[in-house]
């Protein structure tokens, strides 16, 4: 990549992380995904249970099979069938695991974590819960503003997410959000997280490249 661009990056990237901090979040930036990897594995190397909210930031970054092989009981509803009995035990759960593994629709850089969900297992286990949050961040949802991550979710993330889940939406054929009724929508919640949860500590790993949706 082209140092300037880099360096701008950086600059979006450094103001993230100062603001999250300020508004309470353990926020902090790795370089690479192998250092990332390696504070997730060591925060949980005492817990027993870790979920995992529907992310492909969090199954791409390659640490749940490492967390699997030490033995870790992983709640992951991706490997079950979708609204089955198994399925909704498994969301549940995650809302009580030790700790709780997710991504952000956008991140700003006055400090806030936005998301948009379909069932809120994801937004819930987020705030209230698990003792202890993960939530991994490429630099792609890195934005100015709560106005910019709306705008990230409605014209990127939504629309993106129901391609690669094939719903039958109409952003999927527009590339935008139309705020439709389909029954199929998958931006049913919205969450801000505008500073920490009383009870809940939250880390924020920002990585310096692009990931998930």
């Amino acid at each position: 990549m082209d140092e300037f661009i880099q360096a701008h990056h950086r600059l979006h990237i450094d103001e993230a992380v100062k603001e999250l901090q300020k508004h309470g979040f353990e926020a902090r930036f790795f370089e690479t995904r192998d250092e990332a990897i390696r504070f997730i594995t060591n925060e949980a190397k005492d817990c027993q249970t870790v979920g995992v909210g529907g992310s492909k930031t969090v199954r791409a970054l390659g640490a749940l099979e490492l967390l699997e092989a030490a033995g870790k009981t992983v709640y992951n509803n991706w490997k079950l069938k979708p609204g089955s009995p198994e399925e909704l035990r498994c969301r549940k759960d995650q809302m009580t695991a030790d700790l709780f593994l997710s991504s952000a629709n956008a991140v700003t850089m006055t400090g806030e974590i936005v998301n948009k969900e379909a069932s809120g297992n994801r937004t819930n286990s987020m705030t209230f819960g698990p003792p202890h949050v993960i939530i991994i961040v490429g630099r792609n949802k890195i934005v100015p503003d709560l106005e910019a991550a709306f705008e990230r979710i409605e014209t990127v993330a939504g629309p993106v997410r129901a391609m690669s889940m094939k719903r039958k939406t109409p952003c999927v054929q527009t590339g935008v959000c139309m705020d439709c009724d389909s029954p199929e929508r998958i931006c049913c919640i919205t969450s801000i997280l505008h500073r920490k949860p009383f009870f809940t500590r939250i880390s924020v790993v920002i990585l310096d490249e692009d990931l998930g949706y």
